[in-house]
């Protein structure tokens, strides 16, 4: 992707055949390009219609591109690219709160918001573009120049999403030509996230069409005032190494003679590398690293960052959303502007976690092994006389406690913790509890990559593991 970090590089640069373009097309762009970014930023990007009706656009061919769809497509990751990610935008052992961001032992593994950017970028990397009617696209004057990204739902810690997109609207901007495209995300047919990307065609514009769009998330102004916080992270020099692996191949962020082509001295981030560090500080600084908290973001990218920078990212709270901008140390370049992370409030988070036993599909098993107890408790207290106490979370949180009691009398199985101390304690979520029941999980491997913890005497588990076989009917 080609960003107003000044990707000079085709979209869709996994596509290696758009490389073939010359030297000189690539240089000549680079004036431009950098002559258009300063007019983008004094225009104020791009703005919204606020009027009741929308400017008619002129006859052109891009008109008929409003409302063409991409190809559509299926985005599947497991706890490997999540963590990738994570790396790749800074998420360090150094901070021990980003640990369940980079290791998926972790109880509350969970993947960083933003990394719904890499979900979508798939439609504009793939090269759809070019094959949508009207638009006569040169990938060397293309720039990624604003970016918006919701969240319906954390991010499951692994999955495989639906993802369409569509071209939104077309803004005559007169130095270019702005493309919003859409692309929405599904789980199954549950919407997920949704991303638009403002893509910027440098020197297409005056055709006479529009240059506003209620359809655009809109980038706002930071509030006038001293920022109530600031973060910095130093970029490492082999950030954009790290973070390319996420799916951005673009050799303007790894091959020293491409970027030189391009007019620079070295290869510079991704923008959306700076994206991913700067929503990583605002989600530790006013959420604790919370992402069911985490709900939208916008961006507008406006200056380079080099690997081994400084990242200054200065936040401003007013509400549910946090304003903020990022520069680069030392220099005091603006590198992303007009940006803002609206987060949920507290409550609503607290009213969605599930109370004890509330839609935990494991409950209805504790249940069931509690009545079958009745036929062959006495049998499996003799063999095991052990307490056992489960704790069932569900997105993070304990959404259930229960206690298997198989050391008096005929056993047997209750909702709460242990009534006296638990011999043994199994850490344990609703899913991951109901993959083990029905053979999809294996305990061992599950115990062995963090997925299942066990406190006290872990050999009882073993025990109890061997004599639930030997009555199958459990």
């Amino acid at each position: 992707m080609i960003s107003a970090h000044y990707n000079l590089c085709p979209l869709g640069s996994s596509r290696f055949s758009h490389l073939s373009l010359q030297a000189a097309g690539i240089i000549e762009s680079t004036g431009s390009i950098i002559e258009v970014l300063s007019k983008i930023d004094s225009e104020g990007g791009i703005s919204a219609n606020h009027t009741s009706h929308a400017t008619s656009t002129a006859t052109s061919g891009f008109a008929g591109a409003v409302g063409q769809k991409l190809p559509s497509f299926s985005s599947a990751y497991t706890e490997l690219e999540a963590i990738m990610y994570a790396l790749g935008v800074g998420a360090s052992i150094k901070d021990p709160k980003d640990l369940k961001f980079i290791y998926e032992g972790s109880s509350d593994f969970s993947c960083l918001p933003t990394f719904g950017v890499i979900i979508g970028q798939k439609s504009i990397m793939g090269g759809g573009l070019a094959e949508i009617p009207g638009l006569s696209i040169n990938f060397a004057k293309v720039l990624h120049g604003e970016q918006y990204l919701e969240l319906y739902k954390p991010l499951p810690r692994a999955g495989k999403l639906k993802c369409e997109a569509v071209v939104a609207d077309v803004l005559d901007k007169g130095s270019g030509v702005v493309i919003i495209i859409d692309v929405y995300s599904y789980s199954e047919k549950e919407l997920t996230c949704y991303n638009q990307f403002s893509v910027f065609l440098v020197g297409s514009g005056g055709f006479g069409g529009k240059r506003t769009s209620d359809k655009v998330k809109v980038a706002v102004a930071v509030p006038n005032r001293p920022p109530d916080a600031v973060l910095t992270d130093t970029t490492s020099l082999n950030q954009a190494a790290l973070y390319r692996l996420s799916g951005d191949w673009n050799p303007l962020h790894i091959d020293p003679n491409f970027a030189s082509l391009a007019g620079f001295d070295k290869p510079i981030l991704h923008g959306l590398c700076t994206f991913g560090f700067s929503a990583r500080h605002v989600l530790r600084h006013f959420a604790d690293n919370d992402v069911s908290r985490f709900k939208a973001i916008k961006a507008r990218f406006a200056k380079p960052v080099y690997p081994g920078q400084t990242l200054q990212t200065e936040m401003w709270k007013e509400g549910n959303r946090i304003h903020f901008q990022t520069k680069v140390q030392g220099t005091g370049d603006i590198v992303l502007s007009n940006a803002y992370v609206d987060l949920a409030p507290t409550s609503d988070i607290s009213a969605k976690t599930p109370s004890e036993g509330e839609e935990l599909q494991s409950t209805l098993v504790f249940e069931e092994i509690g009545r079958r107890l009745k036929d062959v408790g006495h049998e499996v207290v003799k063999k095991v006389n052990a307490v056992f106490e489960w704790h069932i979370t569900k997105g993070g949180n304990v959404g259930a406690k229960w206690t298997i009691d198989l050391k008096s009398g005929s056993g047997k199985v209750y909702q709460g913790p242990a009534k006296g101390a638990a011999d043994t304690t199994i850490i344990l979520s609703d899913e991951d509890f109901m993959e083990v029941v029905l053979g999809r999980l294996d305990p061992q491997k599950a115990f062995f990559s963090g997925r299942l913890k066990a406190k006290g005497n872990i050999m009882l588990s073993q025990k109890l593991q061997m004599i639930l076989k030997d009555y199958a009917k459990l």
